[in-house]
C-alpha cells in the first residue's frame, strides 16, 4: 500500500500513469483489501490451482489443511464487487492434472469466473509434479478441448477469456513477446 501511495503521489510530476497488479492466494483477502484493489490496481490475479482436491494438494496451511473452501468464497466476492480494473483466475496444471480442462472448467461453470489462465508448473524435473514428455500427447488434447469449448461458449453468447489465447490482431502482442518472440 505504501508503494502504491508513493507512486500515486508522483504520477503527475513525473508525468507517469501508474498501473499495479495484486496477486494472492485469496487467505488475506478482506473487504479492506478488496476496496483498496478496485481503487488502485489495474488487474488483480487470483490464485487457484483448479478443482477442490487440485488445489489442495500443494495449497495447504501449516496443519496440513487445504485452502480451497476458504479461497473460493474470497476470490468470489471480489470479483463480484469489482469495480474497474480487470481481474483473472490464474491454475497451474501438473503432472497430476494434466486433464487441466476439466480445472477450467470447474472455474468457468461450477464457480462463475469468466476470466482464465493456466499455467504449466515450473519445477525440478525430478519433482514428482514436474510434466513429463509422456503427458505432452495430454496436455496438447486439452488445449484442443479448452479451443473447441471456447467456440461453443462464444457461439451461445456466454464467453470465457483464457489468458493464453488473448491475440489482438490489430496491434499485435505486447511488446514483451515482441522483443522476446
Amino acid at each position: 500500500k505504501d508503494l502504491v501511495a508513493y507512486a500515486r503521489s508522483i504520477e503527475k510530476e513525473k508525468n507517469k500513469n501508474f498501473r499495479f497488479t495484486l496477486t494472492t492466494n485469496g487467505i488475506g483477502l478482506t473487504d479492506e483489501v478488496i476496496e483498496w484493489a478496485n481503487r488502485e490496481c489495474y488487474n488483480v490475479v487470483l490464485s487457484l490451482d483448479g478443482r477442490k482436491e487440485v488445489n489442495d494438494r500443494f495449497r495447504v496451511d501449516r496443519a496440513g489443511n487445504g485452502s480451497y473452501d476458504r479461497i473460493v468464497p474470497n476470490f468470489q466476492k471480489l470479483v463480484k464487487a469489482r469495480t474497474s480494473g480487470t481481474y483473472y483466475m490464474r491454475g497451474t496444471f501438473t503432472h497430476y492434472n494434466t486433464d487441466f480442462t476439466k480445472d477450467i472448467f470447474h472455474m468457468a461453470d461450477d464457480l462463475g469466473f469468466t476470466e482464465l489462465s493456466m499455467e504449466p508448473v515450473v519445477t525440478d524435473p525430478e519433482n514428482p509434479s514436474a510434466l513429463t514428455k509422456e503427458d505432452l500427447p495430454v496436455i496438447k488434447k486439452q488445449y484442443e478441448i479448452l479451443a473447441k469449448d471456447m467456440l461453443r461458449r462464444e457461439k451461445e453468447g456466454h464467453p470465457i477469456t483464457f489468458y493464453h489465447y488473448m491475440i489482438n490482431l490489430e496491434h499485435g502482442p505486447c511488446i514483451y513477446k515482441r522483443i522476446s518472440g
